[in-house]
């Protein structure tokens, strides 16, 4: 096929007026999954046996503390979805982790793309980890970070509120791949 037909038949295409509906409800639909998804959180607990959704819940709103109610979903294989009424919330449970129910740790994470549950990656995890015997000259927030990665993907180099990380050790937050050994 040669250049000249090719674009004879890129002109010959054309929408008709009942395919324009589709695609603008499609566009439409996919708005809404994305606001949907934006309170959203999908967790997956780390434990062989099956897990009491009521248990899990009764747990988590415990530890949590919301301010407001967070509904809980089971999307099958001990995986679920969590629905905040609150952005405040999501952010502190996420950021306040890692969480864990009867002796098995959570991994949370953000939905991606529609939400769809079998392509979510549960292989990352955040942990806070503590540095020791760091020499002063060291306890510098750019060093840090630096060793830090050592260990995984730095989320944050906690400092006092002058920016310093002058203590006796280091806090580092780091997502740590659950699926290799330590």
């Amino acid at each position: 096929m040669d250049t000249e037909e090719l674009i004879r038949k890129c002109q010959a295409i054309n929408i008709r007026e009942e395919d324009k509906a589709k695609i603008t409800l499609e566009v439409t639909l996919e708005k809404k999954k994305e606001l949907m998804m934006a309170g959203c959180l999908v967790g997956k607990v780390m434990l062989a046996k099956g897990v009491n959704k009521e248990g899990l819940k009764a747990a988590l709103q415990q530890v949590w503390r919301t301010f407001k109610e967070v509904k809980i979903e089971s999307v099958g294989n001990n995986i679920f979805m969590f629905k905040f009424a609150e952005e405040a919330d999501k952010k502190r449970v996420l950021k306040g982790g890692p969480w864990h129910f009867d002796r098995a740790l959570i991994v949370l994470a953000e939905p991606r793309g529609i939400g769809e549950v079998a392509k979510q990656s549960f292989t990352h995890t955040s942990f806070w980890v503590q540095i020791r015997n760091v020499p002063l000259a060291c306890m510098d927030k750019d060093f840090l970070r630096e060793l830090g990665e050592k260990l995984g993907s730095v989320e944050e180099v906690q400092t006092d509120d002058n920016g310093d990380c002058i203590g006796e050790y280091a806090r580092i937050r780091v997502s740590i791949n659950i699926t290799l050994p330590l």
